[in-house]
């Protein structure tokens, strides 16, 4: 059972609210901006993306039917799903399902026994992000801007940003920063600030996946997922058995995700070449009686996908009041979507308690941390 260390917080002054910048704009990020907002901070998500959700992600696809006109598709080519087990999280699901945001799928799944054929888990509605805007009501976003680094200036801190558009320039000053991206990427962005947070988070490891967005035409298959222990795929969903996922009568979007091992040995690999090696692997397993036609095939690279070795103390977030620096993500848990929101709440709570207390209260002195610890 986990014992916090993070009191109760009450809500700042409204009239000289701290400036926080969140960069990250997946379910940690999001889950931290909503709780500063609610605790009456003035937040700011920034993200390199174009959109919200981090590996809670859909893809837009376009092909040419064999009548010549224009189709459509769309791929949950991230996270295909997630589950809620603590009463804190199945609370916030519960107002995302009752928003019509998230829905509960009782997924028929051909598994490797004992695994269970049937298993009930979360969707966002109607495309993954959903969930992340959901979560981001109401929390200005900076869309599309990378942060390539950090500067501490005597107001606080400024971030150097790049983007396609504006081209490099930095934005601030920010009292706080907080850190919601994969673990290599803010150690980067940590070097020279926190040598010591940037040298744990390098002993994370996150394995990668290619992941394989296919059309064919449609086929009797009775599984809405396959979970596999083969060589070249590990999960592969048909996606229009989602909820709120439709699409057009007679063909059939495929999400196959190749497993970390094979992920890793092609990992610089064409994508053209690793959408065909996969797609052969995927119709080997459809199999059938005639040959399967194909509309669309491509491949997408998440370099980091898989949780292997999680950050390093224990906790669920690290924050220094001093620095007015925090951390957080799935990789102080076990790479879950539920443990990415525990990550991002716990520190929102963190850092408005640091603000209603003395920091020796509520600080570890041997690393200026807090945080829950289990």
């Amino acid at each position: 059972m986990a014992s916090s260390l993070i009191s109760v917080p009450k809500a700042v002054e409204p009239l000289n609210p701290p400036r926080v910048a969140v960069i990250g704009a997946g379910v940690a990020g999001a889950a931290c901006a909503a709780g500063l907002l609610r605790a009456g901070f003035d937040v700011t998500v920034f993200d390199k993306s174009r959109g919200v959700g981090g590996r809670l992600a859909t893809r837009r696809a376009h092909w040419v039917a064999s009548d010549g006109r224009a189709r459509d598709a769309e791929f949950d080519h991230g996270c295909p799903h997630f589950t809620a087990s603590r009463p804190r999280f199945q609370a916030v699901i519960e107002r995302a399902v009752a928003l019509g945001c998230a829905a509960r799928w009782q997924q028929h799944v051909h598994a490797t026994f004992p695994a269970p054929r049937t298993r009930e888990v979360i969707v966002p509605a109607p495309s993954m992000p959903a969930f992340c805007r959901h979560l981001l009501n109401g929390v200005p976003q900076r869309l599309g801007h990378a942060v390539t680094g950090l500067q501490r200036c005597s107001e606080g801190w400024l971030l150097h940003l790049a983007d396609a558009t504006a081209g490099d320039r930095t934005e601030g000053a920010f009292q706080q920063v907080v850190l919601a991206i994969p673990a290599a990427q803010a150690a980067m962005l940590l070097g020279g600030h926190q040598s010591d947070w940037a040298d744990a988070l390098a002993s994370v490891r996150m394995a990668p996946r290619w992941t394989l967005m296919a059309v064919t035409d449609d086929v009797d298959w009775p599984w809405d997922a396959a979970q596999l222990d083969g060589s070249e795929l590990g999960w592969v969903l048909r996606d229009d058995r989602a909820p709120g996922r439709r699409f057009g009568a007679g063909v059939v979007p495929w999400v196959a995700h190749a497993t970390p091992a094979w992920s890793r040995a092609h990992l610089e690999d064409d994508a053209v070449q690793v959408a065909e090696s996969l797609r052969a692997a995927l119709g080997r397993l459809l199999g059938g009686t005639r040959p399967l036609r194909w509309h669309h095939a491509a491949a997408h690279r998440w370099r980091y996908a898989e949780l292997e070795r999680r950050a390093p103390g224990g906790l669920d977030c690290w924050w220094s009041h001093g620095l007015g620096l925090g951390v957080c993500g799935d990789a102080f848990g076990d790479g879950s979507v539920e443990a990415a929101w525990r990550s991002g709440d716990e520190l929102a709570d963190g850092i408005a308690a640091s603000f209603d207390a003395a920091p020796a209260a509520c600080v570890a002195p041997e690393a200026e941390l807090i945080g829950s610890v289990r």
